[in-house]
């Protein structure tokens, strides 16, 4: 149930509505003070931001319809009442990328990749916010039941109780994932300022870059979170479907985010290999992912689904997740000029 903040004749709003509204103006806010740095006008903020809300909530609501299907009539009424129901953030991403790509065709930005690197801490901060709004609800909460009395309290516990009126407290998923991404928005703000005009090696393109970094770090984020909570979204093949309306598979949040680290694995890996070679430190760099990928799958979320060795998955599978970040981060400085300012006495 959501808490009310304002309740005035038939109007009625909740808190949780008013910290994302407050989550959107800070996220505009940050990406409308980043992007004039690069002494171009903001125009293409102004008119990226409302096209990306409006896909947004569209593509979110689509997610969660695919993967809560019998929680609604039909895909109409999901998509035009917003009463009941909920969203996945995913959509949100996607809405943002395709945004960005529309305001390019208008040709207000020189390159999407631009225009991606200043909305990426902005729609971080958005994202965290979003998570925070969740302790207005019912919904932050996590599949893990907190026994231990020390820990029933914020950030590590929120209470629930149920139908029978028993409280029990839960992870607050939601909650941990809102301070994770603080910081996560601090170390984009510091690359955005400090590396995103680095030059790549043979000219490559150093736009997006900024972007990239976003989908590695919240990806992790968001792949350990999901797997806490205890509604996930989750895939489904529509012909087992039919048979069993709760049959289910892995996250969609999870494979989402996987695939998005892996791409920009890809993307660097590519550049690298192009410019320097291949070289020990690509068949490395290879086998530390591949290790860190079945790492963070088998040992952790598999095992996890699977037993109550919480802390020993958790701690695992986070491990695995930091190998493969900085695997990745490894490799795109091997992309990175670092020697630009030298000439050649050609």
């Amino acid at each position: 149930m959501n808490e009310i903040a304002v309740f005035t004749g038939s109007i009625t709003i909740y808190w949780s509505a008013i910290v994302i509204t407050l989550g959107m103006a800070a996220g505009f806010c940050l990406t409308l003070a980043l992007y004039p740095m690069d002494h171009r006008h903001n125009t293409a903020v102004w008119v990226f931001f409302p096209i990306a809300v409006v896909l947004s909530v569209l593509l979110s609501r689509l997610i969660h319809w695919y993967s809560h299907i019998e929680q609604y009539e039909s895909l109409l009424r999901a998509l035009t009442d917003y009463s009941f129901g909920g969203y996945c953030v995913q959509g949100i991403i996607l809405g943002v990328l395709l945004a960005a790509l529309i305001v390019r065709l208008f040709r207000l930005t020189p390159t999407a990749g631009e225009l991606l690197d200043a909305v990426a801490p902005g729609l971080c901060l958005t994202l965290a916010l979003i998570r925070l709004s969740s302790l207005f609800n019912t919904t932050c909460r996590g599949r893990i039941v907190i026994t231990d009395e020390a820990y029933q309290r914020l950030p590590w516990a929120v209470s629930w109780t149920d139908a029978a009126g028993n409280v029990e407290f839960r992870l607050a998923t939601f909650f941990l994932e809102f301070l994770v991404l603080l910081v996560v928005c601090i170390i984009l703000c510091v690359f955005f300022i400090r590396y995103r005009s680095e030059p790549l090696w043979d000219g490559w393109p150093n736009e997006g870059n900024v972007a990239r970094m976003f989908a590695v770090l919240v990806g992790i984020v968001e792949i350990i979170a999901d797997s806490t909570r205890y509604d996930s979204a989750l895939m489904h093949f529509f012909l087992i479907k039919r048979l069993n309306p709760y049959a289910s598979f892995i996250s969609i949040a999870q494979v989402f985010s996987a695939v998005l680290i892996l791409l920009v694995f890809i993307h660097y890996m590519r550049i690298s290999v192009k410019t320097n070679g291949w070289s020990w430190y690509h068949i490395l760099a290879i086998v530390l992912y591949v290790a860190s990928l079945i790492g963070a799958g088998f040992f952790g979320e598999y095992r996890v689904q699977r037993t109550a060795q919480y802390v020993r998955c958790y701690l695992w599978q986070g491990s695995s997740l930091l190998v493969m970040a900085l695997t990745v981060i490894g490799i795109y400085s091997t992309c990175v000029a670092r020697d630009y300012g030298y000439e050649d006495d050609a």
